[in-house]
């Protein structure tokens, strides 16, 4: 579903440097979380799938850093899902 924004047409772009920002700051936040699941990744010799699967299985056990892994998963996929919901806005 499409929503109409009404504004002054001065205010168009404050608008778009906002979005362009926060997209900035989304692309950040992305690449950060890619680097942190790499290190697991490379720590633990398996895949963030891999990881998911057992994870959720209670394969793993309760040690904190799997629960730093899960985190960082879910914050990529967030992160991912408003920067597609970011990238569908259209001024």
């Amino acid at each position: 579903m499409d929503a109409t924004l009404t504004m002054p047409q001065a205010a168009v772009p404050l608008v778009k440097s906002s979005l362009e920002l926060k997209h900035r700051a989304l692309e950040l936040n992305q690449r950060a979380y890619k680097q942190r699941l790499d290190h697991f990744e490379q720590a633990h010799q398996m895949t963030s799938d891999q990881f998911a699967a057992r994870f959720s299985n209670g394969e793993l056990g309760d040690a904190s850093e799997w629960f730093e892994w899960e985190f960082a998963l879910d914050a990529l996929k967030q992160t991912e899902q408003q920067l597609e919901l970011l990238d569908s806005v259209r001024l």
